[in-house]
């Protein structure tokens, strides 16, 4: 996830405190800043949860592509009678 975003959101805010914008355009503005910087944290929590279990799943599939299935055949092994 790029790290921009939130640094972004984050002067946006800083802006706002300093020049600030009037009536709802300032309401705005510093809501949707902290609503990107709330989802991004989230976000990014969850990744790195989830990291282990997308590391195992990937090994779990690459161990299955390696092993090699024999080809059983439905007739090897039985006689004919004579």
């Amino acid at each position: 996830m790029p790290f921009w975003i939130p640094a972004l959101s984050l002067c946006g805010l800083v802006c706002l405190m300093i020049i600030p914008a009037p009536g709802y355009w300032g309401v705005l503005i510093g809501g949707l800043c902290l609503l990107i910087i709330l989802v991004w944290a989230v976000l990014a929590l969850l990744d790195r949860v989830l990291e282990p279990l997308r590391r195992r799943l990937a090994f779990w599939r690459e161990a299955r592509a390696r092993k090699r299935r024999r080809a059983v055949h439905s007739g090897s092994g039985i006689a004919r009678k004579v």
